[in-house]
């Protein structure tokens, strides 16, 4: 039994189904729209509470009429397919995302790690984990950004904000004045940037694009609760992680762990590597901010070894 309510209701309609595990990777938050077309958004939470929270608002599994995926990744797609299958319903996701969405082998490619060395220790912790991800998923749709998806009462605004991954959106409902901030997900660990298809540069751009929009209320995809409380001041230290970080490696660099090798080995952007495939994505975080700083002159690297320009 968790130790929290699986589901509380955000606003009429709007019910956060919670992830098990205090919604800690591989879980995910989802967003369940109980309105006249029963949307599911993301669906990587826990089975069981995605069932549970369907029974308790009076549904089956049989009842949802489209899915809405955030982002390709496996803490988001989650349950999708199995979902599908039972239900027959729609499948929406941003174009960008079909590739990483409908393949593992697709998956693999995107995350950066189809034929890295420890490709095989990356397969078999989703093995391990996430057994269903191997199967091929179906996407009927895509969704536009800025375009309203249209659940009855509630409607749904996709904001693309590329960076995390390149398909990565937000969701606005009804308006941008409460926004699903997905993987802006203004945790302790910070921005998470792994990917070879994510890029620092871009998600910078689509967190300052969000305070802009001057959200009064995010819900995170790793969050037990909604933000409310001086959300643009947490959105604004998480975006301030950027340049923490390349205050640690250039501080790093100048006592010799002048290296990717050796910055991945401290670690640097993890605090701690569980797994060695933490080392794949420790590596490409650090790689994006060296070549970075390289373009702004601030480092030279030669024979993968690291300088600080004077």
């Amino acid at each position: 039994m968790s130790d929290y309510p699986v589901h509380i209701e955000i606003e009429p309609r709007v019910h956060l189904i919670r992830g098990s595990d205090r919604a800690k990777f591989p879980e995910a938050n989802s967003l369940l729209i109980d309105d006249e077309i029963l949307t599911l958004v993301d669906a990587g939470t826990n089975y069981d509470n995605i069932r549970s929270t369907l029974k308790d608002l009076n549904h089956e599994i049989t009842d949802i009429n489209r899915i809405v995926l955030t982002h390709f990744h496996l803490d988001h797609k989650g349950f999708a397919e199995v979902l599908r299958k039972k239900a027959n319903c729609e499948v929406l996701c941003h174009p960008l995302a079909d590739v990483g969405v409908m393949t593992f082998s697709g998956m693999a490619e995107y995350y950066g790690i189809k034929g890295h060395r420890y490709y095989k220790d990356w397969k078999t912790f989703i093995v391990e984990m996430r057994p269903h991800l191997l199967e091929d998923y179906s996407v009927t749709g895509h969704f536009e950004h800025n375009k309203g998806i249209d659940c009855g009462e509630v409607e749904l605004i996709p904001i693309h904000t590329p960076g995390h991954t390149r398909d990565h959106t937000v969701i606005g409902i009804n308006g941008t004045d409460t926004i699903m901030l997905v993987d802006i997900d203004l945790t302790r660990f910070g921005p998470w940037y792994g990917n070879s298809v994510s890029d620092i540069a871009e998600f910078k751009r689509s967190i300052q694009n969000v305070i802009d929009l001057e959200p009064r209320i995010g819900i995170s995809s790793h969050l037990l609760n909604p933000v409310s409380d001086n959300l643009i001041g947490r959105l604004e230290r998480y975006l301030a992680a950027f340049d923490q970080r390349e205050e640690k490696i250039l501080d790093l660099i100048s006592q010799g762990v002048d290296t990717i090798e050796k910055l991945s080995n401290v670690p640097t952007i993890y605090p701690r590597i569980p797994r060695n495939v933490y080392l794949v994505f420790e590596e490409m975080m650090l790689q994006m901010h060296i070549e970075d700083m390289e373009e702004r002159n601030m480092i030279s690297v030669s024979n993968e070894t690291i300088t600080i320009e004077k």
